[in-house]
């Protein structure tokens, strides 16, 4: 990835060169048609940030810590989304088809996953009431299930078929989501002389107070910190400058209308219910379900990109 961040600066620097070569009555006349995209060819696309911060940073007194990030593509999450909670799919696989010389469907994919299955050892209380010198251990386990994604598929137009530049025009549909959730399971059991069991300090779970009057100390079972959906239209316009046969920079700008659906949000905990001496599961009711409408003209996706022909 690394290198092809270097190909595309290279073109970047090299591309004033060839420019200033050729007289305006020589690019005027030169016939470009084989460099562009025609029916049946396959596009790879990268957002160029990576390179832009990079060649800004060159001036901006940061050389020492200045690096190439790695090249990929933006994805269309849009300003917002996902929540900070979840993991933000920051790389995207861009890509398209020419179905004539003028139409192609253009395609999006981002996603972002985190998965951790985690156990950890905490004191055995039943053993240390039994014997003060006891160093039992119990297990506590902690999963963890973070995840976020983003698809769009529209189709787009190109107008211009002899010079090296072409406007785009298209529209399409993109659908986002994401949700960040705990689980837990204990060593230690409830009990009526132990209503406050051990829990391991590496699950990051903690004791809940206040929550009913039914219960002294709560831990939770599962936990949704984040969830989200959106679902909308987006329409696109911009063009691309052919600086190899095949090769194009490109800038757009964008149009959306989005639909947000926030399901409801629940912890469910478990604790030692004293008016019923049992253990028994309690369900917190966090959040309601929530939803809206937005409308704007925000950049989505790679708004400066590359796009290799193939």
């Amino acid at each position: 990835m690394k290198k092809i961040c270097i190909i595309a600066l290279s073109v970047l620097l090299f591309l004033p060169t060839v420019s200033a070569k050729e007289t305006p009555e020589e690019r005027a006349q030169k016939d470009y048609s084989t460099w562009l995209p025609a029916k049946g060819d396959f596009s790879v696309g990268f957002g160029l940030d990576p390179i832009s911060t990079f060649v800004g940073n060159l001036f901006s007194g940061a050389t020492a810590t200045n690096k190439l990030a790695d090249l990929a593509g933006d994805p269309m999450g849009t300003a917002g989304f996902p929540p900070a909670a979840m993991p933000t799919p920051f790389v995207s696989l861009m890509g398209s088809y020419m179905l004539t010389d003028n139409w192609e469907l253009k395609a999006n994919l981002g996603f972002g996953f985190v998965y951790k299955n985690e156990n950890f050892y905490a004191v055995d209380d039943r053993a240390l009431a039994l014997d003060p010198m006891s160093d039992a251990k119990v297990t506590d386990n902690a999963k963890t299930e973070n995840y976020s994604g983003s698809i769009s598929v529209g189709a787009h137009y190109r107008v211009g078929k002899t010079r090296c530049v072409q406007g785009i025009f298209g529209a399409g549909l993109l659908y986002a989501f994401g949700q960040a959730s705990n689980k837990y399971t204990y060593g230690n059991a409830f009990s009526e002389l132990n209503t406050a069991p051990t829990i391991a300090a590496g699950t990051g779970a903690t004791y809940a107070t206040g929550k009913s009057p039914a219960f002294d100390n709560l831990r939770p079972l599962s936990t949704t910190a984040a969830a989200m959906h959106r679902l909308g239209a987006y329409g696109t316009m911009g063009v691309e400058i052919f600086v190899a046969p095949k090769v194009a920079l490109g800038a757009n700008v964008n149009l959306y209308l989005f639909y947000d659906f926030t399901p409801k949000i629940d912890t469910k905990y478990e604790g030692w219910n004293k008016s019923h001496a049992a253990v028994e599961q309690y369900l917190e009711k966090v959040e309601p379900a929530k939803h809206g409408i937005t409308f704007s003209s925000n950049n989505i996706g790679a708004n400066l990109y590359a796009a290799f022909y193939l």
